[in-house]
């Protein structure tokens, strides 16, 4: 077993009026080797959408929090880069 491992899961299908709905979510695994410790990471990937002529669509779910989490982390280099250059002299 290697000690960072990527896949990609599905859930149970949801019958939603004619359309049977499929999520599926990307797993990331980091475990330290020789502990029985680790990291497990989830985050929404796509639905799956089957019509009942039998046609499947998969849309893409964005994930906002993941999203918002990489604009909280840029401000804040931003503003510490400025900071940085506003009191280089002082």
């Amino acid at each position: 077993m290697s000690a960072i491992e990527s896949e990609i899961k599905t859930g149970a299908s949801r019958q939603v009026g004619n359309f049977e709905l499929t999520p599926m979510s990307q797993v990331l695994k980091v475990q330290i080797p020789g502990y029985h410790a680790g990291l497990i990471w989830n985050r929404p990937k796509a639905v799956v959408v089957r019509t009942p002529d039998g046609q499947e669509q998969v849309l893409p779910v964005t994930d906002v929090t993941r999203v918002a989490i990489w604009a909280i982390l840029a401000g804040g280099l931003l503003g510490a880069i400025l900071m940085r250059s506003l009191y280089w002299n002082r």
